[in-house]
């Protein structure tokens, strides 16, 4: 999505930090007291929400990623994992700075980093439930940048972790 947040328009796709991966439906006048604010209205599977129109871009939504920087978060997920501090309380603080950048270059780090650390120490809740998490909604921007289904997106992932899972086995 190249154009400029302001031109947001019916059918573009966003991701918005709590909601997920929405798409533009709409916009809509709603009334907040005696105020009255035109909004954008977004979808998801689960859910409908509003962004104001004046600032639909900010720290809680952005663009849904052009098809280079899911190139570029693929190539992320190949690289090396970089390991977390053994500390849980610093692990949990660094894997929610992470995650709360939603960008597919973070979060190919964080399905990287979290995989690795599965498959040599095992993960906490936490960190199971932000793995799921990252990578449903890895899969759901994957999918849409590419027009395949969420089903395929998973396969191709999965392919891409368990050809790291087998270069670290024989590594070690």
């Amino acid at each position: 999505m190249s154009r400029k947040p302001e031109s947001l328009k019916k059918g573009d796709w966003i991701v918005h930090a709590y909601y997920g991966i929405g798409q533009i439906v709409g916009t809509e006048t709603r009334s907040i007291g005696k105020n009255k604010a035109k909004y954008y209205k977004a979808k998801t599977p689960n859910s409908t929400f509003f962004i104001p129109t004046d600032n639909p871009i900010n720290d809680r939504i952005r663009p849904l990623s052009s098809l280079y920087k899911l190139n570029k978060a693929k190539k992320i997920l190949k690289e090396e994992p970089e390991e977390f501090p053994e500390n849980h309380n610093e692990r949990r603080k660094l894997i929610s700075e992470f995650t709360s950048d939603r960008s597919m270059d973070t979060s190919a780090q964080i399905i990287r980093d979290l995989i690795f650390r599965k498959h040599n120490k095992g993960l906490n809740d936490f960190e199971q439930k932000t793995l799921e998490n990252t990578e449903a909604l890895f899969v759901r921007e994957w999918a849409i940048i590419k027009d395949i289904s969420e089903e395929n997106a998973k396969e191709r992932l999965d392919k891409i972790i368990q050809e790291q899972v087998l270069q670290a086995n024989r590594a070690e």
